[in-house]
This record gives structure tokens, sequence and C-alpha cells, in this order.
């Protein structure tokens, strides 16, 4: 037979009961329904506890992590979510590993001990982000407010850390940089040179003697792309793009450049020929620049055309910002036009941007019907090809990488590579607000309308 024996401190509270007067007996038993409802609560109380941590959500889109700074506390959970619209394909490496995230898929991390946890797009290199898990996040140095005017830097500059001409060892441990004593330039006083009605400034310059002498200051600064979306983006003199230096055919450039980035970098001309020394090339070239150290670059501008320089430390650097036009004019046959403008085309962690912007943020180009307009087209990537559509007219393919072309054609949607550059030139026939845009649509319009690589040409009368 089954014991029916009731358990030892079940018995014993059944004599108690049984022993007791009727006034004790009724004590006892409210006692026991008092404690079988605290120990009750104790158990339902335990498990919300326990899921009391916060679930955060990091968004992929537009090949950017959104929030791509994100503190929480240890135990939090965080769920990263691909919400690309064109069937591209994320993977997270770094402190966190994921499976292949096709669109709609997700990967879910728990953070559980406190520190800093850096994490990329395996596939997307330029894609980063951090998450700060019981520490404070990292405070990035905000460049100072550049000047609004036109305006030319002062004639004092840092030393050339190395003489014109000459070729730094690529040695890692050589020392062609120079640490600049506090309030020195360039980054001291980031100067800019008139707005060109783009979205794009020029760069100030001092003229030694015949050499045309620039600054550029690299460091993070708080960039807004479009309304309400702030990136903390790589940056010439606080701006994407950066500056446009634009020189003559023949002329003599030295470019000084400071490094305030938290990490080393270095910048090549892109499509220039120079000396080797002065590409830009970090271990072939030249050192690394490392933070908080200048270094000057000097050569004669020989290849006329268009053309752009950049950061040549992985395609992130180029994405967060740092890139910016090359304008060479030529002495003979320049491209005549009634209205000049530069596009440069961006896809990487700012998200899709012309000039630094995305639409609605876009500055508009202007002209009138029948005004001759040239545009030149500058792709910047760091990832993509960008097939550029131009509303209401074709344009002419007059020049690509600075070269002038032969035989002109005429197209209304041209194919930008990473690192290609197109001059283009149209005549606007009818008034209005005509649009120019890349037709991959997933870069340039949303279900609430356009977004990313778009801008527009107003046209008046």
């Amino acid at each position: 037979m089954p014991d029916t024996t009731a358990p030892e401190p079940f018995a014993a509270l059944r004599r108690a009961l049984s022993d007791a007067s009727p006034p004790v007996r009724r004590l006892m038993l409210i006692g026991v329904i008092a404690l079988s409802m605290l120990v009750s609560g104790a158990a339902l109380f335990a498990p919300k506890a326990a899921n009391s941590a916060t679930n955060h959500t990091i968004v992929i889109k537009n090949f950017a992590f959104t929030p791509d700074v994100l503190t929480l506390a240890p135990g939090d959970t965080v769920t990263f979510v691909n919400q690309e619209t064109d069937g591209t394909v994320h993977a997270i490496r770094g402190d966190f590993t994921s499976p292949d995230l096709p669109p709609g898929a997700s990967f879910m991390v728990t953070v559980t001990t406190a520190g800093s946890y850096n994490y990329y797009c395996s596939l997307h290199p330029y894609m980063t982000g951090i998450i700060n898990a019981g520490t404070a996040p990292p405070s990035p140095s905000r460049s100072p407010s550049a000047s609004p005017s036109p305006s030319r830097s002062p004639s004092a500059s840092p030393s050339p850390s190395g003489s014109p001409g000459t070729s730094p060892s690529p040695s890692p441990s050589a020392t062609p940089t120079t640490t600049p004593p506090p309030g020195s330039e360039p980054c001291d006083k980031p100067v800019l040179g008139a707005d060109q009605g783009d979205g794009t400034r020029l760069a100030a310059y001092d003229l030694v003697g015949t050499v045309k002498v620039f600054k550029l200051c690299m460091s993070q600064t708080d960039w807004e792309v479009s309304p309400g979306v702030v990136k903390l983006a790589y940056t010439f003199n606080g701006i994407v793009p950066g500056p446009t230096i634009k020189v003559n055919e023949g002329d003599r450039v030295r470019v000084i450049v400071q490094n305030d980035l938290p990490e080393h970098t270095a910048v090549h001309w892109h499509g220039m020929q120079l000396p080797n020394a002065q590409d830009g090339v970090p271990d072939i070239t030249q050192p690394h620049i490392m933070p908080g150290q200048t270094y000057t670059y000097e050569w004669t501008a020989k290849s006329s055309g268009t053309h752009w320089y950049h950061s040549h430390m992985g395609g992130g650097q180029v994405g967060r910002g740092l890139y910016g036009a090359l304008l060479v004019t030529p002495t003979l046959g320049d491209i005549a036009a009634d209205k000049h403008y530069t596009i440069e085309i961006g896809d990487g962690s700012n998200g899709f941007t012309l000039n630094g912007k995305s639409y609605p943020a876009t500055v508009p180009l202007t002209a009138a019907v029948n005004q001759k307009v040239h545009v030149r087209l500058i792709g910047t990537g760091p990832e993509m090809i960008h097939p550029m559509h131009l509303h209401g007219v074709p344009f002419q393919v007059v020049a690509q990488d600075g070269n002038k072309l032969a035989s002109p054609y005429t197209v209304d949607t041209l194919n930008v590579g990473v690192g290609q550059t197109y001059d283009i030139v149209f005549q606007p026939k009818e008034p209005g607000k005509w649009m120019l845009h890349c037709h991959i649509f997933s870069h340039s319009e949303g279900p609430h309308g356009m977004v990313g690589l778009v801008t527009i040409v107003n046209v008046t009368p």
C-alpha cells in the first residue's frame, strides 16, 4: 500500500492544531495562510527580478548600425535587426560573432560583463559600432568651428615634417612627423574658403612664395546627415566632404595635414602624377600619421581635371567622411559652362550621401532654362556603384577620371564606380524641380518618399 503518512512537518502541524483550543487554532491557521502567501509572492517576484534587464535594438539599415554607439547596463540584451530593403546580407564580427543576417533576420546577444565592446560587419568593414556596458560612452574630440566666410589662413605654418621631394622611409619607426605645440595649426583654427552652392566649400590657402600651402585638420565631428540624424563623422576641417582643393595646372602645392583622430591615417592624392614619396600610402610610401602628429606633402599639379583626395586606411575612414574634391584647372581647354557644381557620392557609415548629406538635406543645384550646367561626379564609395540618373533632359559625358573624352557621349543614366570621376554637361529645357539621383531604388527612395542619394536641380525660366 502507498504510504499515506503525512511528512513530519505537516504531521507535527496537524497534532499542534488538534491539541490547541479553538481561539489558538484560529490564530495558528491565520499564520500558516500568511506564511504561504509570503512564500508564493517571493516565488513570483524572483523571475520578475531576473527579467528586469533591458532589451535594446540596433537597426542595420542603409549600411550603418543605428545607434552605432550604445550604452547599457551589464546583463542587458541587444538585438541586431537587418532592415535593409535591397537584399543586402550583413554579418557581425569583432567582440560578437553572428551568422549571416539576410534582410529580416536578427541576432541577439546578452552583455554580462562591464566593458567596451567593438564590432563591425565582416562583409562591409566600414560599418562599425561600440557597446559600452556599465562604462561612460567615449567623448569624441570636436573640431573647432570653421570660419563661415572665405578667408586665408595666417601666414605662419608648422614646419614641414620632411624636405619637399625627399622620400621618407616606409618603416613605421621612421619619424618624419612632428607633434605640434598647443595652439598650432592646422587643428587650432581650421579655415574654409567660399561656399560653392552645392554643399561643398573651397579650401583656403596661403601663398608662400610661389607655393600654395593648404592646411587640413583630420578630426571627429558630430555631423548632421539629415534632419535629426547625427553621425560621428571623420572630417577634414570639420566638414563632409572635406574642403575642395582647387589649383591650376603647374601650381606647386604643399598640404600640411594634422591628425587629431583616435587612430593612424594618411592622405592619398587620387589621380595625381607626383613623386612616389608623396603618394600617401602608409607602410609603402610613408609612415603612418599617428594621432597628434602632422605630415607635409608637396607636389606639382600636373594632372588636370576632376580628381579627389582621401584617407588610405581602409574604407571605414572614407565611409565616415575622409574625402574631398581635388580640382586642377587646365592651362588650356577647360570645360565651359554657365554653372559648375561638384557632387561626391558616399555610401559608408554616414549613410547614402551626396556631399555629406542625405535627402532632404542635400543642397539643390540651380540653373535657368538653356544655361549650360557642368557637374563633376565623384564616386567616393567606399563600396558601391551608383547609376546616377537625371530627370528632364539627357546629359553629355565629356570627361572621365580627369581626362577629356575625344568623343563625348549622351546618356541619361551613368554608372559611377568607387574611385571614378565623371564630368557631365547638360542644358535644362523646361523649368521646374528635376531630380538627379541614384537609380538603385533602395538608395534613393522609401515608403515615405525620396531619401538618400537624391538632389534637385531647380530650373527657372
